[in-house]
Formats: C-alpha cells, structure tokens, sequence
C-alpha cells in the first residue's frame, strides 16, 4: 500500500471524526476531502470503522512513545507513575473527543469492533506499568512485590474508576466529569504509592 496515500486518508479520517464524531462521518466524505473515489478508499479500508482503528492505533504508539520516554528518564518511579496517570487521562480524553462516544476506552459497555483495539491498549499498559514498578523495585524505592499482579489490579483498578465516573454522567445526560476522573485517579495513586514505597 502506498503509505503517503495511507497517511492522507488517516489526516482527512481525523479531522472528520474530531468534528463530527465516527457516527456521522461516512467513507463518501472522508473520500472527497483527499480528492479519492470511494473505490479507492475501499482498496485501503473497508468500513470507516477500520479508518477509526488506524487513527486510534496512531494515538496509542504515540502515547506509548511518550510513556517509553518518562520511563527511559533517572526519575524516581513514583513521579513516574504519577505523571503516567496525568498522561494516560488526558490521552483518553482526546480520544473520546475523537469518537463523540463516551463510552469507547472507558467502561465495559464496548462496541465488538474495537475489542481487539482495547485489549491490545491494556497489554501495552501493562508493560509500561510493570516497567516503572520495576524500577522503583530495583532502586528500593518500593518494597518488593508481584510486579505482574499489582500492575493488572492497578490498572484494572483505574479502568474502573474512570468507567463510573463516566458512565453515571452518560446516565443522567451530562457531560463527562473529567474533573472528577482526575480527582480519584490521583487520590488512588497516592493511596497506592503510601502502600508500595519502602519508606
């Protein structure tokens, strides 16, 4: 596949999508706004569904590279993981801005489409998490623990908290509390890093 045309196709997809949400978009328009025939946009995507995939899967190597960086840094690990925290909110966010869905990465109501797309997301988590815990493990900055174990409970435990805070405002015809989300993430990792740190 010609990867210029690929990258034209995601660029146009985005836009459409930032501002009128992958539901009332349609592969006629994201054709016409590259100047392609529905054709070709068919030989690259099949469905506009696949289009939100790629762009979502560009958001997430692009987290994960920023997440990668902060790891990569003589920091200690608890600021670590509390920037981490502040990182994965805000990418989330700029997610479900992207989808006009509230619900996409944030809670178990999950369309089948992009099953594939959130567990693919958590397994990337996972190892950056077990990343940082090792090293706050190996600079005795945290007693030892099941590196493995803690970080599925961590992030589940976050998945979780953001799914009702979500959720109970989707239920009432609100808007999303995100102040809220960021409130509890934060209170949580401060409760966990009082429960790990070995001093």
């Amino acid at each position: 596949m010609d990867d210029s045309k690929v990258s034209a196709i995601l660029q146009a997809a985005r836009r459409r999508f930032a501002h009128y949400g992958v539901s009332k978009t349609t592969m006629n328009e994201i054709a016409a706004d590259i100047g392609m025939s529905k054709a070709s946009l068919y030989y690259y995507f099949p469905d506009k569904e696949k289009i939100f995939i790629a762009v979502v899967e560009q958001d997430i190597a692009e987290f994960v590279q920023v997440i990668e960086s902060l790891i990569s840094r003589t920091s200690k690990a608890s600021f670590k993981l509390k920037k981490y925290v502040v990182t994965r909110n805000e990418f989330l966010v700029r997610l479900l801005n992207l989808a006009k869905v509230e619900t996409l990465i944030a809670s178990d109501v999950f369309n089948p489409v992009y099953d594939e797309l959130k567990v693919s997301f958590f397994n990337k988590e996972m190892e950056l998490v077990q990343k940082i815990f090792q090293q706050g493990i190996d600079q005795q900055e945290f007693n030892k623990f099941p590196v493995k174990e803690y970080a599925d409970l961590f992030l589940s435990s976050m998945v979780g908290l953001r799914a009702t805070a979500l959720t109970s405002k989707a239920t009432e015809n609100r808007n999303p509390d995100y102040d809220k989300v960021e409130r509890q993430t934060s209170l949580f990792v401060e409760l966990f890093l009082k429960s790990v740190r070995s001093n």
